[in-house]
């Protein structure tokens, strides 16, 4: 019998760069479509969240090929996790801004 330890020692640091990248990504994003004029503002704003949903979606297919690997998946899940719940933030936090560009 085999013990649960990973293929790679690097899974680890490799998620959590995974994440930091995608986070950065995102708010990086937000924060110049903040800045910019209103119609490039509309555009970086809605990307924002659509970039870390890309993030989020691509952990979960890492955490599918590594279980089919018989690696530990469970790590690649708890970061895909964490994006989707930081795209629902992002989402709900970018709506105002391209609700209000769009009453004046």
């Amino acid at each position: 019998m085999t013990s649960p330890t990973p293929q790679n020692s690097n899974d680890f640091r490799a998620i959590v760069i995974h994440v930091a990248i995608t986070v950065v990504l995102g708010l990086g994003l937000l924060l110049v479509g903040l800045a910019a004029s209103e119609s490039v503002q509309n555009v970086l704003v809605i990307a924002s969240p659509v970039v870390v949903m890309i993030g989020a979606i691509a952990m979960l297919v890492r955490a599918y090929r590594v279980w089919k690997s018989g690696g530990r998946w469970q790590m690649w899940q708890g970061g895909a996790w964490f994006l989707l719940v930081f795209f629902i933030v992002m989402l709900f936090n970018s709506a105002p801004v391209l609700f209000e560009s769009n009453t004046e």
